[in-house]
């Protein structure tokens, strides 16, 4: 269990919204300590070197902690108690200024949403929603990505035989309002509040924005990576899904687990996009820019714009199967790979040649670990899908 843990329910202190790790103001390495705080100065916080006792700034990956990758290298702060049947596997801050604090939550285990708003005071609100369709609109989530539109997507693990009694596959990721007046509000033709959905993606197992309205779904059941573009939205509760865009690429070249979710992240630095390989051990990256069209997608479950398969697509290992028994959260922060391993409920974190930089190890049991975030306050913020709590690492 954890040797370090502390309930929050009072005040974290408001920084900035950036996710950038500020560059330490001249003076701060050698200067002479005796404690981390007489290294912290207005432009950044360093830390002491206790054996040199010298002054020295945050390395590479101190989100996770910064001393010997303990449990007891850091303080893990519970930050909300869902229960054990949420099984929360992801999350993710809304992308506006005015609403840096709120945090979306979606459960795996029974189809929620949670939203936690004004979490860098001290009196936070949680509310709880289910859409009234998330039976297949929002079936076992297993990621959530919000876009600068306030809408986000999300994709569920199944293959809708909850809703057709035999798989059918009609399932794929679907779009939905990060407005509350909108959101989980029940609509007359009984299809929810989603925004828009497109289904070529059974057992859908991450997702990740890209830009506008475009994503990228990880593909279990056809073991491979899908570009969506949903164009306009439809509006809540609708179903016109023509001007629908979808391509596939990198087939047979992912593998994904039961029960583990697969997530992906996209660099724009670069124009790569980043993938926990559950299935084979390993963390990859395709080069979205590449490959050409090729024949159609087998399933046609709705009229489309443009659908088929992409061929020639490059695709790299980053961090070869070995290292990492089932990763499954992936983010990017400074040109760092941030990465969950479910098996061993561990944090690592890798440079993009996938060398590893730090790991932490957090005692909790395996498969504890899905999704996690940065916060508006650098920090990383996290599911914990066994217990249903939501967790922040605060290193020490």
């Amino acid at each position: 269990m954890f040797a370090s843990l502390v309930l929050v329910g009072a005040s974290i202190a408001a920084c900035s919204s950036s996710t950038e790790t500020p560059a330490p103001e001249s003076g701060v390495d050698g200067k002479a300590c005796q404690t981390d705080t007489e290294c912290a100065t207005a432009a950044a916080k360093g830390i002491c070197d206790t054996t040199a006792k010298k002054c020295m700034a945050l390395p590479p990956g101190h989100e996770i902690g910064y001393r010997d990758g303990t449990p007891a290298s850091v303080e893990f702060a519970e930050i909300k108690a869902t229960s054990a049947a949420t099984k929360p596997v992801d999350l993710a801050f809304h992308r506006s200024p005015e609403r840096a604090w709120e945090l979306w939550v979606v459960g795996y285990g029974d189809n929620s949403t949670w939203v936690g708003k004004a979490l860098d005071t001290d009196a936070p609100t949680w509310e709880r929603f289910v859409d009234p369709a998330a039976r297949h609109f929002m079936h076992k989530p297993t990621a959530i990505s919000m876009s600068e539109r306030n809408d986000w997507g999300t994709c569920g693990d199944n293959d809708n035989s909850q809703n057709d009694r035999s798989p059918s596959n009609f399932m794929g990721p679907a779009l939905f309002s990060a407005d509350l007046s909108i959101f989980a509000v029940r609509t007359p033709t009984g299809l929810g509040s989603h925004l828009d959905m497109l289904h070529s993606t059974p057992f859908c197992r991450g997702i990740a924005h890209e830009t506008n309205r475009v994503y990228w779904a990880f593909n279990s059941y056809d073991q491979s990576i899908d570009r969506y573009d949903f164009a306009e939205d439809h509006g809540p509760g609708n179903d016109d899904h023509s001007d629908g865009i979808i391509h596939r690429y990198a087939v047979g070249q992912v593998k994904g687990v039961d029960g583990v979710v697969s997530h992906l992240v996209f660099d724009p630095s670069d124009d790569y996009l980043y993938f926990a390989d559950t299935g084979n051990g390993r963390i990859g990256k395709l080069d979205t820019k590449s490959g050409t069209k090729g024949e159609s997608l087998p399933r046609r479950n709705e009229p489309l714009v443009d659908q088929g398969f992409m061929d020639g697509t490059n695709v790299e290992v980053v961090v070869a199967p070995g290292v990492l028994d089932q990763p499954s959260g992936i983010e990017m922060r400074n040109d760092l790979i941030y990465v969950t391993d479910a098996a061993t409920s561990t944090f690592h974190v890798f440079d993009k040649s996938g060398k590893e930089v730090r790991r932490l190890t957090t005692d909790l049991p395996p498969h504890s670990l899905a999704g996690f975030t940065f916060g508006p306050d650098g920090k990383i913020w996290f599911t914990d899908r066994v217990t249903g709590r939501i967790l922040r690492i605060d290193p020490q």
